[in-house]
């Protein structure tokens, strides 16, 4: 089986067109598919530019839902990690954060991500399904948000990228 093939056999059982996707029909069909893509977008921006992507990571840790209250439950933190994709001329940042009682094996896979794509940790968890896909465009910048239920956990990616109109 290739690794496209895995990829939409895992987290990604339904591949219906993003909400609000609608935004997005005055851009050059290239870079509509490039905002719309329900895979990896690693690999959907690597095919892109047909340039190798770089994963450049620009903060990682753990947070609490509420600031300035000590100590923080286990239960109530939140892990983020932003990074910034650069891949050509092509520069993308993204955010992921992951709320809610993680299992050993999703902790350690997210928080050992280093460099790795995150949707290669996501495609090889067991019962990982996406809840929601949202794309909105403003002026240059599109926005996709996509939520996604492992056991438990949610993982919310929110990816900014801005589009060349030329």
């Amino acid at each position: 089986m290739s690794e496209d093939r895995r990829f939409a056999l895992g987290c990604f059982r339904a591949t219906a067109l993003p909400v609000g996707g609608e935004q997005l029909f005055g851009l050059p069909v290239a870079r509509r598919r490039l905002a719309t893509t329900t895979g990896s977008f690693t690999r959907a921006l690597h095919r892109h530019t047909g340039h190798p992507v770089v994963v450049r990571r620009l903060s990682e840790g753990w947070r609490s839902h509420q600031a300035g209250q000590w100590p923080v439950p286990r239960g109530t933190r939140v892990w983020t990690r932003r990074v910034r994709l650069e891949s050509g001329d092509a520069r993308v940042e993204a955010l992921t954060e992951v709320v809610g009682p993680l299992s050993p094996r999703l902790r350690r896979a997210i928080t050992g991500l280093a460099d790795t794509p995150l949707m290669e940790v996501l495609a090889s968890q067991p019962c990982c399904r996406r809840l929601s896909f949202r794309v909105h465009r403003e002026g240059r910048r599109v926005t996709r948000e996509t939520v996604y239920r492992i056991h438990l956990a949610r993982v919310r990616v929110t990816e900014w990228l801005d589009i060349d109109l030329r």
